[in-house]
């Protein structure tokens, strides 16, 4: 999912209590399902294996959570090498992680590619796909001597804050893949291609090609590109392209999206927690390592962030 803030165990987006009834009635319960899911602060089945919009809000907290102790790890380790707040900052902002920010209004909490979105949401917003502007670190008060020291230093330090979160990295992108196949199993069903094809028919007549018409995921893809293309293009210091014309045509877009993409939207936000929790009563094992692992891995971030780096 665009606009994500960290390299590592993250991706994408939980909130699982409630909101796995919907869909689900014929699917056998397996004891120790429901404590399993939503009932930890983790997030992490809304990080790996998301099927409600609540799920991958969750996952996006637990996201903000890993990175943000990942880059105190970081700052921690470059003032070792005796650097100031200024030049800490400026370390983590030059290591070019994220080139892009996208522009505020962009509803984040979202999988839009599966249906995973908040269509009333983006009617007021306006913003379907993130509008990319390029970062450049604030080098206010870093000295030229202190930005070559700090190239030297910054790539040790980040490689050690990654340490910790690589093995919860390993389980959760295993589980991903497999979660991924049950996604394009529903996708492909005979249900889904049927709405999708009156959704690619509406597009198409709107303006659209081809290209963009064959799935949500291929719709949000054209659209996300068409609108960075000018900024994508762009070299490092060179002028920012006009963003008044890129929020219109991703308000065009968004309301062509909301008109015609509405009844698949509903049918996959439906169909998914039925999906996820067969998933998970198959994958159970793996579900309660990774959370498991979750709740280990914050508990080792906060640790040596509170100096045992």
């Amino acid at each position: 999912m665009p606009g994500r803030g960290r390299c590592g165990a993250l991706a994408c987006a939980i909130v699982l209590a409630s909101l796995l009834a919907a869909g689900c009635a014929s699917v056998p319960r397996v004891p120790g399902v429901r404590s399993a899911l939503g009932q930890t602060a983790t997030g992490v089945v809304g990080e790996y294996i998301p099927a409600t919009m609540a799920q991958v809000a969750d996952g996006t907290d637990f996201q903000q959570t890993i990175s943000t102790l990942q880059r105190e790890l970081f700052e921690v380790c470059i003032k070792g090498y005796g650097f100031g707040p200024r030049a800490q900052a400026f370390a983590f902002q030059s290591l070019n992680l994220m080139p892009f920010q996208a522009v505020s209004g962009y509803t984040q909490n979202q999988n839009a590619q599966v249906g995973l979105v908040d269509l009333s949401s983006v009617t007021q917003s306006g913003m379907l796909a993130p509008i990319y502007l390029r970062t450049r670190p604030d080098s206010t008060g870093v000295s030229a001597a202190e930005q070559a020291a700090l190239r030297a230093d910054q790539w040790h330090c980040w490689s050690k804050s990654l340490q910790p979160v690589r093995r919860l990295d390993q389980l959760g992108f295993a589980l991903r893949r497999q979660w991924y196949a049950q996604e394009v199993r529903l996708l492909n069903s005979k249900q889904v291609r049927a709405a999708t094809k009156v959704f690619g028919s509406c597009v198409t007549r709107a303006g659209a090609p081809r290209t963009a018409s064959e799935s949500l995921g291929q719709f949000i893809g054209w659209l996300q590109r068409t609108i960075n293309r000018a900024e994508f293009a762009t070299r490092i210091g060179g002028a920012e392209p006009s963003l008044q014309p890129r929020q219109a045509m991703d308000a065009h877009w968004s309301a062509v999206f909301i008109r015609c993409g509405g009844p698949l939207v509903s049918l996959l936000q439906r169909l998914l927690p039925g999906v996820q929790q067969a998933f998970v009563q198959e994958h159970y094992g793996q579900v309660a390592a990774l959370e498991k692992m979750a709740a280990q891995t914050v508990a080792e971030l906060e640790r040596m962030t509170q100096g045992e780096f």
